[in-house]
């Protein structure tokens, strides 16, 4: 893992170059709205999931008996783990009617853990780390869509569990299954480029979509509204989770690469993924706009600090 700030950097701007050329893209309808929901299901049903194919089924790091169950409820507890605190916490930032607590709640605990962190990971911790990673990150897609669900809606329901059935989350416990038993073997080769080749395109083509959102997410936005429950936020996902999580790396005798791999996760902004979620599932929509704006912008200056941190507490692991 790079200890200095030039690899910080390096990774850093490619990830923000890249966000920036989304978003000129979508700001210039070069890219319409029609277009943009398109390519964002191409994303999830199709090039991430072939991502996990290509990475984990092949992946040694992966053989140790206890990680990737540990990996997974690393990645499940850190959504709890979220959810807890910013309910908890919610009142003490003014935020108090059910809905709006429900969201605050919900979009502080959901960080922006694939499309910035994967290519992170890539440089920070290394390319082998990304299969577990992938892993950490279906864990945590069954926190959102099981406890997540039921904090940002208030009721339990069947759905719940049906949308575990999501081409991530099956594609990660397919792709374990095959690394577990040694089937991976009886991958054709063609199939397995396929699989790489379309892989390839998953992070940047992620990235890009995250600047396209930005658009419509800033329209109409006012900085000065509910301005106590927005910096709320920031201390939250920017400092009180995130320190959490470091300490809970640092302290807890995690497999490797888990532990960088949980730290780096930490670093991570609000996720902009569950402001859509919020607005079609009856939640606060300015609320979770507002967590991930403020989030967003106030991880400009804490996420090279912990990337920084990530970097020299971790060296040799």
């Amino acid at each position: 893992m790079g200890d200095s700030s030039a690899s910080i950097l390096g990774a850093v701007l490619p990830v923000l170059a890249i966000i920036g050329a989304g978003y000129v893209l979508r700001h210039r309808n070069v890219v319409d709205a029609a277009v943009q929901h398109g390519m964002m299901r191409v994303v999830l049903w199709l090039l991430f999931p072939c991502l996990v194919l290509d990475r984990v089924p092949h992946n040694a790091a992966l053989n140790s008996g206890s990680l990737p169950w540990a990996t997974l409820a690393a990645g499940f507890l850190s959504i709890i783990a979220g959810l807890l605190i910013a309910w908890l916490t919610a009142p003490l930032f003014d935020v108090r009617e059910a809905v709006a607590r429900r969201t605050f709640a919900y979009c502080t605990s959901i960080y922006n853990y694939g499309y910035v962190a994967i290519p992170l990971c890539q440089v920070l911790v290394g390319s082998d780390a990304v299969a577990v990673m992938l892993l950490f990150n279906a864990g945590i897609e069954v926190g959102i869509w099981t406890a997540g669900w039921v904090v940002l809606t208030g009721r339990l329901s069947k759905d719940v569990w049906a949308r575990l059935l999501n081409p991530m989350t099956v594609g990660s416990l397919f792709a374990l299954a095959l690394n577990k038993t040694g089937a991976a073997v009886w991958i054709p080769e063609w199939l397995r480029a396929t699989f790489a080749m379309l892989g390839a395109c998953a992070i940047p083509l992620g990235i890009l979509m995250v600047g396209m959102a930005l658009p419509a997410l800033m329209s109409g936005f006012s900085w000065r509204s509910h301005l106590r429950a927005s910096l709320g936020a920031c201390a939250l996902r920017n400092g009180v989770i995130p320190l959490g999580m470091f300490a809970a790396a640092a302290l807890l005798a995690l497999p490797r690469p888990l532990g960088p791999i949980l730290a780096l996760q930490a670093a991570m902004p609000a996720g902009i993924f569950p402001i859509v979620v919020a607005q079609h599932f009856g939640g606060d929509a300015r609320m979770a706009l507002r967590v991930a704006i403020w989030s967003s912008l106030c991880a400009v200056f804490t996420m090279p600090l912990w990337l920084r941190l990530l970097s020299t507490w971790f060296t040799g692991q």
